[in-house]
Formats: structure tokens, C-alpha cells, sequence
């Protein structure tokens, strides 16, 4: 009483306040037009009505089968039984009285033997015609209302009598398929280790064993040159100002100062990841012989003959040591360079670097362990080396490293930039006296991004001994100048008389500062190291100068607009260099390979990285017949049984009259089900894709690799998961559901879907980072594979309803919904009900619709691969610089 009182309370509120569009009654069905005798008969004669034939009619067990099988009809009196009313009416026919004129013919999928009212074949038998129920056939299963029994199909053993196919052999052949797979893996693992002995009998050759760790120089040498480098905010946030240095080749520049000084920040704006808004570059380019042959105003033109190695150690963790530094050596050497001379590149730098005991180990992540942190850094750098790159720019190349560690990578970098004439500059926090004293030049930053220092490492004790500030004993020179640059130590003397430091540290900016006329020449403003001269704040880790002069909500506006403009200018000018690249231009720097040879070692890199573990591989397997397995269950008593005869509804009481009119269709709710679950899997293992490896195509698009061969790459390379994924599904799902449309038919539909699902996980990856596509996944699975499947809401009411009826076309986009057709269509076709081809189908569906039912969930998949390859270009740009 309560839950009525509150329906009527909600029905008359909807109708105060959307009198036009709720309407609070419940539909009234549609009433069967009686049958009514031709003249007035006795009661006893009319319709069969409980209250009078109680006593009369009688459960009767049918005919050929036996009280076990539970399969009864209604028998209702007959003429010898001397009854005070009788029957008389055929088998075939049913009769609502005992007149003759109220015989109907029973329809397909019912038994009618004579004198009785129709009920439904019995489960394991089949009625081929009303009159008759045989016993289903070997080879057959028979569900309620069997007309013709469907086959069993291979992969199932239906004995005489089935109600449902036994599937169980389908367990059989799952566990066929993965021993095929661990097969597989088991020759794949063999080949692999052909192929490292082959490496390492390189490594044995004679040339080797007196092998001195030194690498070829390289052919092209740069000079760095940068002056008043500035960088403003759109926000009129000042980062960095008046940055001067110089970086030459042949040395190993440290790049130092506190936290949120600019130190990345300074390499960003050298190496164009970030865009200057004062300031000039000047890149001097030398032949072998030290001439000076060409210079420019940016790096960005000498993409490809820089290298970066990130402050993490950012690489593909399924692969080894040597197919990370074969990849980036096919990929980045150039195109004249024969595959041979690239594989003996990577063998010197493997050989260089130390790393050949251990060059064929994974490199592990916090899970599988792998090779040691300091191993890890060398192989980052290595990443880099086998590039050939001319410049080379590290940033805290020393985190997370021991002392021991930290000095050996040290050590490296200034081998790596006397033997091979490369220009070296790292970002260093707070490296121990041994490592810093393997820096030839140092680059001090303040607070602000402002120059402390630049200049010979060597001389940088004396520098600021001239400005008063002295070194104690005993105190490391690291720590002492990180100091100074922090603003923690003070001058002895504020104004010293340094007549000399102008003849003794030529620069820039001494010379400038002699010109304004000072009675003393004391240190620029810049190097009074406080924090007085600027109101320093924190900016995400930055420390900022305050607001540039002259900014004001005009500037910024403008400002926006420029960096929207740029990032336009950016995306089509790439898109015009990737056409252009296809055949007809090359690259004067390096021509290195085009997007058809990318795309092969791209597509390897891909089969290695998922084929590699098959334990992961198995347990994704798992996932897929797990999940089929579940909906196969929750599905098993899900059908169509088709509604009862008309003219039996007529006298049906008018309570039961809509149960009586409709069948008992639950095969949607199969669809759905069905949808849900490949939903759930299709974007999860779709995530994994490209989710949890974007910072190695941020860091592989920055040096060069184009987009659309990675992205087809790793697509293509997932066809296999697929197709598995799919069969897997499909093969658990007819587990305990007894389809009765053919197993490839729901294959293909499956699959498709499973393909739509993939693509919506691309697209959340490239969106979301990792940490929160669990939760985006599971929210976006319920959201296709329940509301937008066309279940809840139906289709039909969301054309109805005025309101609703604009946001149609959402459901026209989403895959489920189609899936969920099709897959109802295909189950309800082979079945005899009479209603299913003379009736109009429910939910807006028509058999006439299947074949676009599957273009349609083609063409949405081909729609999102396309967003989430878009998605990937477009979003976190500046990190893919």
C-alpha cells in the first residue's frame, strides 16, 4: 500500500509539472476479437470456463512418452466417458466448446491430440506437425515448442531425448587450443635463443678480445650558442630570464641549480620542446676537419642528430638489452648504412657500454626483475648512442644511482664526448665530488631560471672567490655552489673591487654591464646570489620571476592565440612533411627509413613485446572465456516461446491478457548480456595496447617516428589477441546456451564487436592516463554495453517519446546496439513460431536490417580507430616533441 500510495504521489507530481508529456496509466492491452457462437446455447455449452469444468478436464500424460519426462496435456471429456458434456474435436484442432463451430487449427511449435486445448511441445520432443510428439533424435536437441529439431552441432553430444546441447567437449577443445599456443611459444622461445647465440658468437670474434671501449667519432660536429633566452607564460609567468652560455663539442657540460630553477626547462627551449619568447640561438655546424660549414638559428632542423635521454628510464620492459638497441639503430640510423653495419653499430655500443653479459636479459620492471638500475641507465643512454647522434642532452642522468654508479655514467659521458666529438650537456641535481669533477664545463642556474655561472667547471671556485664568496674546507664543490646558486651563503665582501673580473671572465654579459658606468665593476645583477632582486613563487615545480612587465589580459588573449595558432602551424606542417616523405622528399640531415620500412620493425617490435610472456598472454585468454563463460550461465534458460493462440486468449481473464498476448522473448536480454561482457573485455585488453607504453611513444615520436606506421603497427600486431579473444568468447558462450543459429554466424558477430571494443580502449588510452582507465573502462563498458544497446531504454520508446528522440542517434553510433540486433535476428530466425515472419518484430528490429547491422558496427569501428589515432597525434604534443 505504501508503494502504490508513493506511485500515485510521483504520477500526479509528473503530471503538475509535464502535463504534455507524462501520462500516468497503464497501457491497455489490445483485446482478441471473441469467437462467439452463431446462436444462444446452453451455459453448460459455452466456452470452457473454469468455474464450470473443473471437475471435468484432466491432466493426461501425451502419447510416446512417459510420466518421468513430465510432458502433459489438458484432456478435456470425451463421448464414451458418458459425461454430462462431451467433446468432439480432432486432433490438429482445439474446440472452446463442445460445439463444433468454436474449432480452431492448432499452430506450429503446439501438441494438440484430440479433445484437448493446445500446450506447448514438450522439452525433448518435437511436434512436426500439432497431431503428433516424437521423441527428440540422436544427433538433435529439442527446446520447448520444437517443431524441427535443430542439429547438434560438432562440438556437442546430444543423445536421444536432449532438451540442450552438452557442450562439454567444447572444454576439450579449448584446452586443445591452449597447448597449441604453449606450443607455439615453446618454438618461438627456441628461435629467440638461436638468435642470441648468434649475437654472442659476434661478440667472441678475435676483434674483440683486446677491444678498447672507445666508439667512432662522428662525421658532423655542432657549437651551441644561446643569448638572453626568456620564457613567459601565457599567463605572464616569467620562467626564465636572460640565459646565456654556450655548449661546445668535444665537452661535457653540467647543467645545475635548485629545484625549479629551469635546468629541463633550458634544454626544452634548446632543443625546441619548448618555444622561446626571448632571446636567439645560433648553431654552428664542423666537418671532421673542425671547419665551420653551416650554421642556423634552431636545433629543431638537426632533429634527427640529437639525442635526449630522459631522467627516466623509458623503454619497452618486455624486450632485451639488444632488441631495444637493434630497434633504435634500424630506426634512426640512416638509409645508406647497410642492416649489417646498423647490427655491428649496436654490437660496438653493447661492447662499450658494458652490457654484453647481459645484453639478451629482459629489461624487467617491479614485477619480473630484471637487469640492475645502473645497467637500465646505460641502456637509456645506449638508446641514444647507437643513433650516431652529433648532440647529446641528458636530463639527472644520476637519479636514483649509487655514488659507485653515479660516477661510472659520469665517467661514460665524458668518454662519449672526447672519443666521438659530441656535444654533452646534463641536467645534474646533486652529483658527488668524483662525478662532477668528470665535467669539463658547468652552467649554474638561479632561482628563476637566471645564469649564476657558465663556463670552464674548473674555474668556478675562483669565479666566486673573486665575488667574495669562499670555498671552506673540506666541503664538496658540488654542494658549495648548489649553495650559492639557493641563495644560502653570502658574500664576504657585497661590493668588492674586482677591477679585474672583466679581463678574467670575458662575457657578454660583464661587457654590457661595464657600459652602464658603474664606479665599481661589480657583479650583474644576476649574480647578487638572494632572492631579494625578483618575488620568486612556486609554478609546478618552477620558480617563477613574477609577472613579465608589461603583461597584461590583452597579452595573454593574444598570447593563447599565438600558441593555438603554433599548435595548428605544428600538426600541419608535420602532416605535410609525413606526405611529402611517402616518396618524393629527402631529408638533407638523415634520411633515415620511410613509413613502409618503419612500419615492419615497428610491427616486429610489437609481436615481440606481446608474444614474448606467455603467462600474460594465457591469463588474457583466461579473462575472454572467463567472461563467456559467466554470460553462457546467466543466459542458459533465456529463449522465445511464442504467445498463445488468439482465440485461446479471448477467454483468457483479463489480468493475465498481456502475458498471454506476447511471447516470452528473452533473447535481447541474450544481447545484451552478450554485449555487456564483450564490452568489458574488448576495452580492457584494448587499453593495455598503447595505455601502458605511452611515454616510449612520446619519447620515439621526439626522435622522429611518425605516428601512423606505430599505430598500424601495434593495431595489426593485435589481430591474433583478437581473433583469439573472439573464438574464446564465442566458444565459452555456447557453453551452456543452447544457440540455435550457426556457431560462425554468432563468431563473426562476436568478433566484430570484440574489434569495436578494442578500438574504444585505443581511444580511453590515448585519452586517460593509465591510473584511471580501470575506472573510465568500466564506466564506459556499462554505458555501450546496458543503456546504449537498445534494451534500457527501448529503441522504440526513445522515437516516441518527443524529448528523447534528438539524442537517437547516440544509439546509432554505438557497436552493442547493432550487435545486439544482429545477434537477436540470427537467434530468432530458425524458429517456427508463426508470429516471427507474419508480425512485425519488436524493439524496431527487421530481418531486412542484418546485413547493415554488421556494416553498421564496421564502419563505428572503423570510427573509432580513426579518434583514437587522432587522439594519439593530438593530445600531449608538447611531449612528443
Amino acid at each position: 500500500m505504501i508503494f502504490s500510495k508513493w506511485i500515485i504521489i510521483i504520477c500526479l507530481l509528473g503530471i503538475f509539472l509535464f502535463p504534455n508529456k507524462i501520462l500516468c496509466k497503464r497501457p491497455l492491452p489490445t483485446l482478441p476479437v471473441l469467437v462467439l457462437p452463431p446462436e444462444p446455447v446452453p451455459v453448460s455449452e459455452t466456452y470452457l470456463d473454469p468455474r464450470v469444468y473443473t471437475t471435468l478436464i484432466s491432466k493426461q500424460v501425451a502419447n510416446g512418452t512417459t510420466p518421468s519426462d513430465e510432458c502433459y496435456y489438458i484432456s478435456t471429456p470425451r463421448p464414451h466417458e458418458n459425461k454430462s458434456v462431451s467433446w468432439d474435436c480432432e486432433a490438429g484442432y482445439y474446440c472452446l466448446s463442445p460445439r463444433n463451430s468454436s474449432k480452431f487449427p492448432c499452430t506450429d511449435g503446439f501438441y494438440c491430440p484430440e479433445n484437448t486445448q493446445p500446450v506447448y511441445c514438450c522439452e525433448g520432443y518435437y511436434c512436426e506437425t500439432p497431431k503428433t510428439i516424437e521423441l527428440c533424435p540422436e544427433g538433435h536437441f529439442c527446446t520447448l515448442g520444437t517443431v524441427d529439431p535443430p542439429s547438434c552441432h560438432n562440438m556437442a553430444y546430444c543423445p536421444p531425448g536432449s532438451k540442450s546441447a552438452n557442450n562439454y567437449i567444447i572444454g576439450v577443445l579449448v584446452a586443445a587450443l591452449i597447448l597449441m599456443i604453449l606450443i607455439a611459444f615453446q618454438i618461438k622461445k627456441k628461435a629467440d635463443n638461436e638468435k642470441d647465440k648468434k649475437y654472442r658468437r659476434l661478440l667472441e670474434e678475435p676483434r674483440f678480445e683486446n677491444y678498447e671501449k672507445t666508439l667512432d667519432r662522428v662525421s658532423q660536429t655542432f657549437d651551441i650558442e644561446f643569448e638572453d633566452l626568456g620564457l613567459v607564460l601565457p599567463t605572464g609567468d616569467e620562467i626564465m630570464k636572460g640565459v646565456s652560455g654556450s655548449l661546445r663539442h668535444g665537452r661535457t657540460c653540467a647543467i645545475m641549480g635548485p629545484s625549479g630553477a629551469g635546468k629541463t626547462t633550458l634544454v626544452s627551449l634548446l632543443t625546441g620542446k619548448a618555444r622561446k619568447t626571448n632571446g636567439k640561438i645560433i648553431v654552428r655546424k664542423f666537418n671532421k676537419d673542425g671547419i665551420e660549414v653551416e650554421q642556423k638559428s634552431t636545433l629543431d632542423y638537426y632533429r634527427k642528430l640529437i639525442g635526449f635521454v630522459p631522467q627516466e628510464d623509458i623503454m619497452l620492459r618486455e624486450l632485451t638489452i639488444r632488441e631495444i638497441l637493434v630497434h633504435s639503430a634500424l630506426m634512426r640510423l640512416p638509409t645508406e648504412m647497410k642492416r649489417v653495419q646498423k647490427k655491428q653499430k649496436v654490437i660496438d655500443v653493447i661492447k662499450f657500454l658494458g652490457l654484453s653479459k647481459v645484453m639478451d636479459t629482459a629489461i624487467g620492471d617491479e614485477v619480473s626483475r630484471g637487469i640492475s638500475g645502473g645497467q637500465r641507465k646505460r641502456t637509456n643512454i645506449g638508446m641514444e648512442l647507437v643513433a650516431e647522434p652529433s648532440i647529446l642532452f641528458l636530463d639527472e642522468p644520476t637519479s636514483g644511482l649509487d655514488s659507485a654508479t653515479s660516477f661510472d655514467v659520469c665517467k661514460l659521458l665524458k668518454s662519449i664526448a672526447h672519443d666521438q666529438g659530441i656535444t654533452v650537456a646534463a641536467v645534474i641535481h646533486s652529483p658527488s665530488e668524483k662525478s662532477f669533477r668528470m665535467f669539463d664545463d658547468l652552467m649554474l642556474l638561479g632561482k628563476g631560471g637566471t645564469v649564476v655561472y657558465s663556463g670552464p667547471r674548473d674555474k668556478a671556485i675562483e669565479y666566486f672567490f673573486d665575488l667574495g664568496f669562499i670555498f671552506p674546507d673540506g666541503e664538496s664543490e658540488p654542494d658549495f655552489m648548489m649553495d650559492i646558486a639557493s641563495g644560502n651563503v653570502k658574500p664576504e665582501n657585497l661590493h668588492p673591487p674586482v677591477y679585474n673580473l672583466i679581463e678574467k671572465y670575458p662575457c657578454n654579459s660583464w661587457k654590457k654591464f661595464k657600459r652602464a658606468s658603474y664606479d665599481y665593476y661589480q657583479a650583474p645583477p644576476f649574480i647578487k646570489i638572494s632572492s631579494e632582486p625578483y618575488e620568486v613563487s612556486n609554478n609546478n615545480g618552477l620558480l617563477k620571476l613574477g609577472k613579465a612587465t608589461g603583461v597584461s589580459k590583452i597579452d595573454t588573449i593574444y598570447q593563447n592565440i599565438c600558441d593555438s595558432c603554433q599548435y595548428a602551424k605544428d600538426v600541419g606542417k608535420e602532416f605535410f612533411y609525413f606526405l611529402k616523405g611517402l616518396f618524393i622528399w629527402k631529408d638533407s640531415v638523415r634520411q633515415t627509413p620511410n613509413v613502409f620500412i618503419s612500419f615492419s620493425l615497428l610491427f616486429k617490435r610489437a609481436c615481440l613485446q606481446i608474444y614474448r610472456c606467455k603467462t600474460r598472454f594465457l591469463l588474457d585468454l583466461l579473462l575472454h572465456i572467463g567472461c563467456g563463460a559467466f554470460v553462457s550461465l546467466a543466459t542458459s534458460d533465456l529463449g522465445y516461446i511464442g504467445p498463445a493462440p488468439d482465440p485461446m486468449c479471448s477467454i483468457t481473464p483479463y489480468l493475465e491478457l498481456p502475458n498471454c498476448l506476447k511471447p516470452a522473448d528473452s533473447l535481447q536480454t541474450v544481447g545484451v548480456f552478450t554485449a555487456m561482457g564483450i564490452m568489458f573485455c574488448g576495452i580492457s585488453a584494448g587499453t593495455t595496447t598503447f595505455g601502458y607504453e605511452k611515454v616510449v611513444y612520446w619519447r620515439d615520436t621526439s626522435s622522429g617516428m611518425k605516428t601512423i606506421p606505430y599505430f598500424l603497427a601495434k593495431s595489426i600486431a593485435d589481430i591474433p589477441r583478437i581473433l583469439l579473444a573472439g573464438l574464446m568468447f564465442s566458444l565459452s558462450f555456447i557453453l551452456f546456451y543452447s544457440h540455435l543459429s550457426s556457431f560462425r554466424d554468432i563468431y563473426v558477430i562476436i568478433l566484430l564487436t570484440y574489434i569495436a571494443a578494442w578500438q574504444i580502449g585505443y581511444f580511453l588510452s590515448a585519452i586517460f592516463s593509465k591510473e584511471k582507465l580501470g575506472l573510465v573502462g568500466t564506466g564506459v563498458a556499462l554505458a555501450f554495453g546496458m543503456v546504449l544497446s537498445g534494451s534500457t531504454p527501448r529503441l522504440d520508446d526513445i522515437k516516441e517519446n518527443n524529448s528523447l528522440k534528438w539524442i537517437y542517434w547516440i544509439f546509432d553510433i554505438s557497436a552493442p546496439r547493432w550487435s545486439v540486433e544482429s545477434l537477436y535476428l540470427n537467434e530468432l530466425d530458425p524458429r517456427k513460431w508463426i508470429e516471427i515472419h507474419t508480425k512485425s518484430l519488436d524493439f524496431t528490429y527487421s530481418f531486412d536490417d542484418y546485413p547493415n547491422t554488421l556494416h553498421n558496427i564496421i564502419f563505428i569501428t572503423l570510427g573509432w580507430a580513426c579518434l583514437a589515432f587522432l587522439a594519439m597525434k593530438l593530445v600531449n604534443r608538447d611531449k612528443q616533441k
